[in-house]
């Protein structure tokens, strides 16, 4: 509201409060929408429970923010290590990598030459989790299931830790030919 008095922010503690599952959230808004916000609110929930809201009063505590940071300087470095092994990887566009700047994933569209008929990213992500242990998640619960880019694309979190990153990124770097001589095979 100190930039603008028509300004509204709604936020919520699953991301960096490491709050995920809580749905707990908040909103700061002009004055003018209190009363018309409470309406619309009362009409889709009671309230949060009374255990989550005081969880959350302990979020701005200098000590809570502090290890927060560190949290967000583990994600930010997990985040660098998958970036950086993707760009090994020459058959994938660094156009069609889009690392999430408030999230814990980055987003691959594998492009059309690195997949077949059969062989998107459901079934990538499927062989990589039985050969290599290693879980990604395809892209068609993103994406419009009208089209055919679910298939194209996946996931990957960064959230697991920076060894986890690291052990994730050199699987699948091993994995990679082997997916490229079955689609080359698939074409």
């Amino acid at each position: 509201l100190a930039y603008s008095k028509n300004a509204i922010v709604i936020n919520s503690f699953s991301k960096y409060y490491s709050m995920s599952g809580w749905r707990l959230g908040w909103m700061v808004i002009p004055k003018d929408l209190i009363d018309p916000i409470n309406c619309l609110q009362q009409n889709m929930f009671i309230n949060a429970p009374t255990i989550s809201q005081t969880a959350a009063l302990k979020c701005w505590d200098k000590e809570t923010i502090a290890e927060l940071e560190k949290h967000v300087e583990k994600y930010r470095a997990s985040r660098s290590i998958i970036l950086d092994e993707l760009s090994a990887f020459s058959e994938l566009d660094p156009a069609n990598i889009a690392p999430a700047d408030g999230g814990f994933y980055v987003y691959v569209d594998l492009g059309e030459n690195n997949v077949a008929p059969g062989l998107g990213s459901v079934a990538m992500c499927k062989a990589l989790l039985e050969e290599e242990n290693v879980a990604f998640t395809p892209g068609n619960d993103f994406e419009d299931p009208s089209g055919n880019l679910g298939d194209r694309r996946f996931r990957i979190s960064y959230a697991g830790g920076i060894e986890t990153a690291k052990r994730a990124m050199e699987r699948f770097y091993k994995f990679w030919p082997t997916w490229m001589e079955r689609v080359q095979a698939a074409r």
